[in-house]
């Protein structure tokens, strides 16, 4: 049986978009460690680390050039997808835009501190952060969905499908325990927001990775 090998759509913007994922995943991961004595990562959203100490300085640069890489990877992603010029495209892009965008904005942006009012600046983060993890794994539906004839995504629709659900199944549970904590304040927290924020950014890495894929090589059909 012949099988004819599909060419990869874009190389460059795949390592591109494979370099600023990584760098941020190493920094998340640094974080983690060097703050797991300031941050709950169980109680704590990933946000809060921009208020973490690292020694005498502020962790919060840090924490900026994390969503900087992640927003830029996701950049490198967009425009290889826009390079495959398939039908559709746009309204993926104008999705990976917003998502790129809303880690943007989080990352210059502080959310509020703990158990402090809620200030116009943490609302915009709070927008912000809530618009890109509901962006991304839409632009996945909106990638993968049916009649795109030879879309280099096709072999992987069943996972990025379920990965984009998982997705949209943890920013409701984010959300609802948000909505939670500000009813019943933050003493009275049940739902560990922490914890499955990090899910979340777990679930959506592994999401990005899925649809970065394509860019670098086909599988052969």
């Amino acid at each position: 049986m012949n099988s004819k090998s599909l060419h990869a759509v874009s190389p460059v913007h795949g390592r591109l978009a494979l370099g600023g994922i990584g760098l941020a995943v190493a920094i998340s991961i640094d974080l983690h460690l060097r703050l797991s004595a300031q941050v709950s990562p169980i109680w704590q959203t990933l946000s809060e680390y921009v208020y973490g100490k690292l020694g005498t300085s502020s962790a919060a640069p840090l924490f900026s050039v994390m969503c900087l890489a992640l927003s830029l990877g996701s950049v490198a992603l967009l425009a290889g997808i826009a390079k495959a010029h398939r039908p559709g495209t746009t309204a993926v892009c104008v999705l990976l835009g917003t998502w790129s965008a809303g880690l943007l904005v989080c990352g210059l942006v502080p959310v509020d501190p703990d158990g402090q009012a809620r200030s116009l600046s943490g609302q915009v983060h709070n927008l912000a952060a809530l618009t890109a993890f509901v962006a991304l794994p839409a632009a996945a539906f909106v990638l993968t969905r049916r009649g795109r004839e030879r879309c280099p995504w096709e072999p992987r629709r069943t996972t990025i499908r379920r990965l984009a659900t998982a997705s949209f199944t943890s920013v409701g549970v984010v959300l609802g325990g948000f909505v939670l904590t500000l009813v019943l304040g933050p003493a009275q927290q049940d739902v560990t927001l922490g914890l499955f924020e990090r899910l979340l950014f777990t679930i959506d890495v592994a999401l990005l990775l899925t649809m970065v894929r394509p860019l670098l090589a086909v599988s052969r059909r």
